[in-house]
């Protein structure tokens, strides 16, 4: 979510990548083998990898710099390469990297100018802001979920009076103002042309062996790829060592209108939406052990691998949003607090510099809608929140499905 200058790079052969690094990966569950046709940093920028699934099917990753500046790092944006019929790209990194992923998908040996079918895993600037620079030069079809198509178009008659001209998608961004007008005006200008078809994931697959789920919550739009049984593209559902920000149930009531079929705001925002997909994903793990985790940011990152397990890391990431909702609670003991100073009592301070603070308030934000849901707090008229002396919103996340 945040926009860079555009920047050009010139094209390379093959022949001029650095050398190959066999690997194998770390989990003893893991079968596949993996090259490095090209090394990246310490934090995996510039990087590809290269898999080959023991069905055959290669699938190509590059890392593509997504630098912010100041202490938000999330790691480079991971875009994946599925050999298919047709071959598709997931995703396509920050704004201004189009030139460089063209040159990264020349480099694993495919002609970039030939690529038919882009695949959108959720509509955040990390993962789509390239997609403008890279259609302009390949002519390829978009893909994303349907709910991207509606998000990404102008609704000057329903956006709130200071972003008229912005795309449904932002009227509830958590981004500061200092951010999205430095950063996002160009980036929303060229993505709202794009034209994009709507995809359907009602049990269909996007290819032969390859079937799409999807995961709402960190995203309404959010995708989530099987391929081959064999490994899932999980975009940013699940992440490596970091817990992605559900959206905000509120966000509905700005963005119903012009959704179409979705009628309560807990079918595609909110942390309720997210924790439903993630059990989703979890029952995907403990049908299909062993299965390739390929997330959007940190698969490798601070020069390691971060290898997860499916059903092991949702759990974990279902168990820190029950224990951040104690925690919430915890703070309110004390008397009704402003969501501001709940952030200050759940959050080190050290993640709260720069755009960590509208992060944690958008997480504190979301987790308290749950908490209102499960009547174990109440928002009080001047903002602040209280607690009620109830506790159930454990039970009421352990029950979703």
């Amino acid at each position: 979510m945040g926009c860079s200058a555009i920047v050009t790079t010139a094209r390379k052969s093959p022949a001029k990548c650095l050398d190959t690094t066999h690997r194998r990966k770390e989990q003893a569950v893991q079968k596949e083998t993996f090259d490095v046709p090209r090394k990246g940093d310490e934090s995996g920028n510039n990087m590809i990898m290269k898999m080959r699934l023991s069905s055959g099917r290669e699938i190509f990753g590059f890392a593509t710099e997504n630098t912010y500046g100041g202490e938000w790092d999330l790691g480079p944006t991971w875009t994946y390469l599925i050999a298919a019929e047709p071959t598709f790209l997931l995703d396509v990194g920050r704004r201004g990297n189009g030139g460089k992923l063209l040159d990264m998908i020349q480099c694993s040996g495919f002609d970039p100018y030939e690529l038919e079918l882009v695949v959108l895993s959720h509509g955040h600037e990390d993962h789509d802001g390239g997609l403008f620079e890279l259609i302009e030069r390949t002519g390829a079809r978009i893909v994303a979920h349907e709910i991207y198509r509606r998000l990404i178009r102008p609704y000057p008659q329903k956006a709130p009076s200071e972003k008229k001209d912005f795309p449904a998608a932002c009227w509830q961004c958590p981004m500061p103002e200092s951010f999205w007008k430095k950063n996002c005006v160009q980036y929303h200008k060229e993505r709202a042309g794009l034209a994009v078809d709507g995809l359907d994931v009602s049990g269909k697959n996007l290819a032969d062996g390859i079937s799409v789920f999807h995961v709402p919550g960190h995203s309404p739009d959010s995708l989530s790829f099987l391929i081959d049984k064999e490994a899932i593209l999980v975009g940013d559902t699940i992440l490596p060592g970091i817990t992605p920000h559900p959206t905000r149930e509120h966000a509905f009531s700005m963005t119903k209108d012009i959704l179409g079929r979705y009628r309560e705001a807990d079918e595609i925002y909110g942390l309720r939406a997210y924790i439903r997909s993630l059990k989703r994903l979890k029952g995907i793990g403990e049908e299909m052990p062993g299965l390739t985790i390929l997330p959007g940011h940190r698969l490798f990152y601070r020069d390691r691998w971060n290898w997860i397990d499916l059903e092991t890391r949702t759990t974990e990431l279902i168990e820190h949003h029950i224990q951040r909702c104690g925690d919430i609670l915890q703070s309110l003991r004390g008397g009704p607090k402003r969501p501001e100073e709940i952030v200050e009592k759940c959050f080190e301070a050290r993640l709260l510099k720069g755009f960590g603070s509208d992060m944690a308030l958008n997480e504190v934000l979301s987790h308290c809608e749950l908490l209102e849901i499960s009547k174990d707090v109440v928002f009080g008229v001047d903002g602040r929140i209280s607690a009620t002396h109830r506790t159930g919103f454990e039970s009421l996340i352990r029950d979703l499905g």
